[in-house]
């Protein structure tokens, strides 16, 4: 039932953008941003909380020192039963650029992060603790008549 309550919001923001519309030059500076929603694992819930603690937000939190990321949350649906709680990740980058060279910038972020910054051993893999259920990216419209967010990308 979670599911369907986050899927819900999620089908209206898809059928509101438009996915076939070409990128205009004054889009290149516009803000893109990432979405990617997380199926969790039975009990890895904070075993995943702890995962992203150590990954995913020290490498974007660095980024955004960098001043590639200018935003980034980690949300979760609170009333979740263990067998279907679900994460999203949201990351806004500078313009469509700076996203296209993200990965890069993540893994040689990541490579120079040091490796021992938690005081718990978590020997978890992302294999272990959660699907990646979908990644959409969307470029924000929020100064135009039309609509707020155009689906870039999904997979």
């Amino acid at each position: 039932m979670r599911t369907g309550i986050l899927a819900g919001p999620l089908l209206i923001a898809l059928l509101t953008v438009s996915s076939a519309a070409p990128q205009f030059s004054s889009d290149r500076d516009k803000p893109v941003w990432t979405m990617e929603i997380l199926k969790l694992k039975p009990e890895m819930f904070g075993s995943t909380l702890g995962y992203l603690d150590d990954n995913w937000m020290r490498v974007r939190a660095e980024a955004k020192r960098q001043g590639a990321v200018l935003s980034f949350n980690r949300i979760a649906d609170q009333d979740g039963l263990d067998g279907h709680r679900s994460i999203v990740l949201l990351t806004e980058f500078k313009n469509a650029a700076t996203y296209s060279r993200s990965e890069k910038l993540f893994a040689s972020i990541a490579a120079k992060l040091p490796n021992n910054t938690s005081e718990v051993v978590r020997p978890h893999k992302p294999a272990d603790l959660y699907d990646t259920v979908s990644t959409r990216v969307f470029q924000d419209y929020s100064d135009m008549d039309d609509g707020r967010f155009r689906l870039l990308s999904k997979n």
